[in-house]
This record gives structure tokens, sequence and C-alpha cells, in this order.
């Protein structure tokens, strides 16, 4: 083997060469061939906000369409939730969002049971939407009603409900529908004095009078089930009572009725002056039922049309 130390020499280099191993030179050499261009970071912030919004939308969408069971999202009952006070309704079940057609018909050939003359089937319809049972809700259900558990009454232990839970509550929509069957029941009382005799003395009128109030009825029947207000009220114990007493003093998520009367008072045109409107002769006239002309005794002044019973439509 060569004994000898292998010696190594630079290679040659030219002018050039040294000129970029030079450490400010190269540097600037670097800086120039790679500064970044303004447009290019402006091109990034850009493509960073539009990003960051893009995923603010899709979680937004993913919020309204009421996301996953992952406890991120709320899974039931988003949007009525928002517009109700705290209720573990909301929490149990689902209550799909429906359009439905409210029968408003003055005169109705086949109206419900809810608008018959009082009868024991009658009754009994409206004892069922009318419901009075209650449900158990637990202590954090009583906070969230910013009432005191302390104060409200409570099914026996012996029950079974756990030491949380077997609070007495009842679902409001129901106390509502209640109020509106009494109402029902009692509307005899008011009409002597509303609706006297000598203002009442034809069978049409009376007739009349008699299917303004069951629409009525109806009408607000139907509202209250539309609505279908699920907040509870609770109950405490009384001294002259011996069964839960009800506290019907309970907060409600409302509407701003003044904002919306303030509205009505500006921008409402007169009924006096509303009356004064008569139908443009090319209009196309719907034609009311035989009946209902009977009921407004239009052909009481002489008035004839050929109908049959039973034909035109309906008011």
């Amino acid at each position: 083997m060569n004994d000898k130390s292998t010696e190594y020499s630079p290679l040659g280099s030219t002018d050039e060469d040294r000129s970029l191993l030079d450490t400010d030179s190269a540097y600037g050499y670097l800086r120039r061939q790679r500064a970044p261009r303004p447009w290019l970071i402006i091109a990034n912030i850009l493509l960073f906000c539009i990003s960051i919004l893009s995923l603010a939308i899709s979680a937004t969408l993913f919020h309204e369409a009421g996301g996953l069971s992952l406890g991120l999202f709320p899974t039931k009952n988003r949007l009525l939730k928002a517009t109700s006070q705290p209720s573990p309704i909301l929490d149990r079940i689902t209550i799909a969002l429906l359009t439905k057609r409210m029968n408003g018909t003055l005169l109705d050939p086949n109206p419900s049971i809810y608008r018959l003359p009082p009868s024991p089937a009658v009754d009994s319809a409206w004892d069922r939407i009318q419901t009075r049972n209650p449900i158990a809700i637990s202590r954090a259900d009583i906070l969230r009603l910013n009432k005191n558990p302390s104060d409200a009454a409570r099914f026996p232990s012996s029950w079974g409900y756990g030491p949380d839970d077997g609070y007495i509550a009842k679902i409001d929509v129901f106390h509502q529908i209640h109020c509106l069957n009494t109402l029902r029941k009692h509307l005899v009382f008011n009409y002597p004095y509303y609706f006297p005799p000598s203002s009442s003395s034809s069978s049409s009128s009376h007739q009349f009078a008699e299917l303004h109030v069951s629409h009525c009825v109806e009408t607000l029947l139907e509202n209250l089930m539309c609505t279908a207000n699920v907040d509870l009220y609770t109950h405490f114990w009384m001294d002259a009572q011996e069964h839960a007493f009800p506290d019907f003093n309970i907060d409600h998520k409302c509407r701003d009725f003044d904002a919306v009367l303030a509205f009505q008072e500006e921008h409402s045109v007169p009924v006096e002056k509303f009356a004064e409107v008569r139908r443009p002769e090319d209009y196309e006239v719907h034609v009311m039922s035989h009946e209902f002309k009977e009921v407004l005794g239009w052909y009481a002044d002489g008035n004839r049309d050929g109908l049959e019973e039973g034909e035109g439509e309906i008011a």
C-alpha cells in the first residue's frame, strides 16, 4: 500500500465564482431571487380570508340544517328554541315545522267538531286537546324556568323519581286551549248585553252571530295549536288546597306587540275609509253559497241569483 499522504488542493475558481461565494454578494443574490412579490402577499391574504369566510358559511349552513349529534350544534328545534323560553320538551322531541292551511270559513258545510253545538262528543274532543295531565321535570329545568326549586311542588319520592327530578309541570299550550274552551262554554253570559233582543230580532242576524262566534273560537284554537307553546308552568303548595296549585306567572319569549301596534297605527287605512271601497267592474267575483246569502239577509232585500241550495262558494 502506498503510504504517501493524499494531498488535496482547491479547484480553480474564477472571479465570478468568488463573487458568488462572497457572503454579502450571495445574500444579495438570494434576496433578489427569492424576495416575495407584493401582489403575491396580497393574494395569499385574500385567499386566507376567503377560506375563513367559506368555513364560517359552511358552519352556519351546517348549523341551520341541525348539525350532527356530536354536541357541536343543536340537533333539535334550533329555530323554536330561539323563539321560546327554555323547555325540556324542545330537547326531548323534534317538533316539525309544518305549513297548514287554516279553515277560516264562516259557513262551513262540514264544520269540525270544535264548532258544533254542545254535546258529550264535542266536550270529549275539547277535553282531549286541553289535557290537564302534568309531566315531571328536573331541578335543572326548574332553574332554567327562572323558578326556585325549594318553592316548586314535586311528586312523592315514592314514585321513583331521582333526588333532582319529579317536579310537577304542565305544558302551557294545553292551558291556553283550556281557557279558550272555558270561554266557549261561557259565551252565553255576555250575549244579552252585546246582542240584546232588539238588535238581533231576525233569525238571520242571530244565526250570523252564532256563526261568527264559532268561527272565532276555532280560529283562536287553530292558532294556539299552530304555535303550540311548550313553555312550562310549575306548581306550589297552598294552605287551603290539598293538591299542588299551578303557578301561571311564567316567563314567555314574546314578540314586541307594541312595535306591531305602532306600525299598524302608522300605516293602516281607517276602517271607515276601507268600507267605502267597492269592487271594480272587471273583477270576476266569487259566488257566495245560497245558505250564506240567507244568513246575510241578501234574499230578504229582494235579490235573486238562481242558486240552488249547496251551490256557490263557501264564505
